[in-house]
């Protein structure tokens, strides 16, 4: 993204390179009613609002963040712009470039901007975290997900605020995330209350985004353990639906429902039933029907990928059909990789192509299907080719563990030895990678004790 790193020199004040001393010389903590001394279990930059009012409206936001002790609040006066010439995406991902910089320098968490529309009746909240998108979790705040409030700002709209962004920086907090769950259920008790306070005239789209947020924040706390809301996000979430136009809007309707449907499979998980599941490859079909594969080819194949991974799932929970599914399952992601290109996103195509060789490698499971089988072993030769050990290895082990076995699973229906040879290396070089690596001991200890299997059955073989 170097191209974006030059253009975006004319988005910061001034319209040249800013100095990062002088960006951090005019942040400043809101104080508030946080204990002397406790800096908070997260901290959260807030910068201007793009727009007439803008840095109004800002200073009132960060009075009503400092109202929640969990959260250290940082403002700098900063505004991030964004080129209208430009498509959204494109917009969005030069803002969060810049965006992270920011975060970086001020070594926060989470980043607030945004822009005031409707001349200046609303203002549209972003949130950016530094280490990206959860993708696949609920209650994730992608990059169209915002927090759109009229100006002025209600009352009533500072528990949502707080919720929100509780919300989105829960998940990725370097602080107590016991301590900032535990104050969005409490936000979460009035932040609905800013639905009742809109204006009569408050365009339909703030409506739409608050209860989307809205949804988001529920699902995140559902994600933290609150199972019990599990209705209340989906209540916010099919408000939104409702007031969306798919065919004016199928961007903002794919969103609502990709989040609809990553709170339906896990809750399938949190149950073990086979209906969200079912619910969410609805969605997720739907998605992929009403996008456009020439105007939203990104989100089409991801809507593709989606419904492979639930297809995946359903399949262990839906034994008799298993077959059936992963079949669905290996079929759609084949859709994603007509837009996944290794040539031009290398990383995304072996990031779908590694799940597509684990599909396919279950799917070789059953009815000792070993051509299938041989499949899944090319598909992982092909992601190791973009996936290297010296460059990515933990990415590496991941699916070298995966060509391991998918060599011992064929080995034990052919018995070439050539096979039991290759899955012994790549399970030896997924250990050594694990067992270097935090949190990953008990992921070593599985593999090694496959790897031992392998050496026994070559052993028996060469007696």
């Amino acid at each position: 993204m170097g191209l974006f790193s030059s253009i975006l020199r004319s988005f910061v004040p001034g319209g040249g390179r800013r100095k990062k001393k002088k960006r951090r010389g005019r942040s400043q903590s809101t104080g508030g009613f946080r204990p002397s001394g406790d800096s908070g279990a997260g901290k959260v930059l807030l910068i201007n609002l793009f727009g007439s009012g803008g840095k109004e409206v800002s200073e009132r936001l960060a009075g009503m963040l400092s109202q929640e002790s969990a959260i250290e609040t940082v403002t700098a006066d900063v505004t991030l712009r964004q080129n209208l010439r430009l498509g959204q995406i494109e917009r969005l991902l030069m803002a969060h470039e810049e965006g992270r910089t920011l975060l970086n320098d001020e070594d926060a968490d989470l980043l607030i901007w945004g822009e005031m529309e409707d001349m200046g009746t609303v203002a549209k909240l972003h949130f950016l975290t530094q280490t990206g998108v959860q993708d696949g979790q609920p209650g994730t705040f992608g990059m169209i997900d915002t927090l759109d409030l009229p100006v002025p700002l209600p009352d009533q709209a500072g528990a949502t605020v707080r919720a929100v962004t509780l919300a989105a920086l829960l998940p990725v907090a370097r602080g107590s995330r016991k301590t900032l769950a535990e104050q969005l259920v409490v936000q979460l008790k009035d932040a609905t209350q800013i639905l009742d306070a809109l204006p009569p005239d408050a365009p339909e789209d703030c409506r739409i985004m608050i209860e989307n947020a809205l949804g988001n924040a529920f699902a995140t706390n559902y994600r933290f353990g609150a199972k019990k809301v599990f209705a209340d996000a989906m209540q916010h979430y099919e408000a939104a639906e409702k007031l969306i136009d798919m065919q004016t809007a199928p961007m903002t309707w794919a969103v609502v429902n990709t989040h609809m449907g990553l709170i339906q499979e896990a809750d399938a998980k949190n149950n073990r039933t086979p209906e969200p599941l079912l619910a969410a490859i609805k969605r997720y079909e739907g998605i992929a029907n009403t996008l456009s594969r020439d105007a939203h080819a990104n989100d089409w194949a991801l809507a593709h990928m989606r419904r492979a991974m639930a297809y995946y799932k359903l399949a262990s929970v839906q034994a008799a059909q298993a077959q059936a599914h992963l079949k669905s399952s290996a079929s759609a992601f084949e859709e994603a990789l007509t837009v996944y290109d290794r040539g031009t996103m290398p990383e995304r195509w072996a990031e779908v192509m590694n799940h597509y060789g684990v599909a396919q490698m279950a799917l070789g499971g059953h009815g000792r299907a070993n051509e299938i089988l041989q499949q899944s072993i090319t598909t992982f030769r092909k992601v190791l080719e973009v996936r290297k050990r010296e460059t990515q290895p933990l990415l590496w082990a991941q699916t070298a563990n995966n060509l391991g076995a998918a060599c011992f699973a064929l080995a034990k229906q052919t018995e070439e030895e050539y096979l039991l040879e290759e899955a012994a290396y790549y399970f030896q070089g997924a250990v050594q990678i694990y067992r270097k690596t935090s949190g990953q001991k008990k992921r070593a200890e599985v593999i090694a004790k496959n790897l031992m299997r392998v050496q026994q059955m070559m052993s028996s073989d060469a007696a």
